[in-house]
């Protein structure tokens, strides 16, 4: 935020000069190292816990990944409970072409839009932004349980899409033929999100859980 400073009498002109060719030369230089060596360092730390993760007999998955396999009980039920979810809101949406909403899905008996068995009192709203489509799930402060993200992203309109690309975990073709980008992520503690976003971050703590690495 900018802050107006209070005028003053003494009024001085200063003159900014640019820095040498030698000196901008240095910068640029010193910037490309700083990139190469933090990369380097997420690289190296990656495979170092893969090869610790391989050696414990533990799923080896990527940092922004939580394996199912790692998961307590109520969480494993909670990701199974958002891929029904997210199964039965693409099948609305390649039938209307509209996403459900919370309320819909609820009035389906849809979990987890609507789960007798819930007592962490989730909260479940759907958050839309251009092609981004987010549901996401908040528990009451107390319960300690995390939030859970449903996340669906379609192509940008024009976009050429790879006719090729199979389903799997992230990828699901819909009925009209849209290729949709989605992922079941959770964050520990109770997160609300403010706006829809492609990919929650990484530095907030969110985590696409995979069935990978089990």
């Amino acid at each position: 935020m900018l802050r107006l400073l209070p005028m003053t009498a003494d009024v001085r002109t200063v003159t900014v000069r640019s820095p040498s060719a030698w000196r901008e030369t240095g910068y640029v230089a010193r910037a490309v190292a700083h990139v190469l060596v933090w990369s380097a360092a997420l690289m190296g730390a990656s495979l170092v816990r893969g090869e610790q993760q391989a050696a414990a007999g533990q799923p080896t998955v990527a940092l922004d990944e939580a394996a199912f396999g790692t998961l307590d009980a109520g969480s494993q039920r909670m990701y199974r409970a958002c891929l029904d979810a997210l199964s039965e809101a693409e099948t609305v949406r390649g039938k209307s072409g509209a996403w459900p909403t919370v309320e819909q899905l609820a009035a389906r008996n849809i979990a987890p839009m609507t789960d007798p068995l819930d007592k962490a009192g989730y909260r479940w709203t759907l958050l839309t932004r251009g092609p981004v489509f987010d549901y996401i799930g908040v528990p009451d402060a107390a319960s300690g349980r995390p939030t859970f993200l449903i996340n669906v992203v379609e192509p940008e309109p024009g976009m050429v899409v790879d006719p090729n690309v199979p389903n799997d975990e992230t990828h699901f073709r819909i009925k009209d033929g849209t290729m949709l980008h989605v992922g079941i992520w959770e964050v520990a503690g109770s997160k609300p999100l403010a706006d829809a976003v492609p990919t929650p971050a990484f530095e907030d703590g969110w985590r696409r859980i995979t069935m990978g690495g089990n």
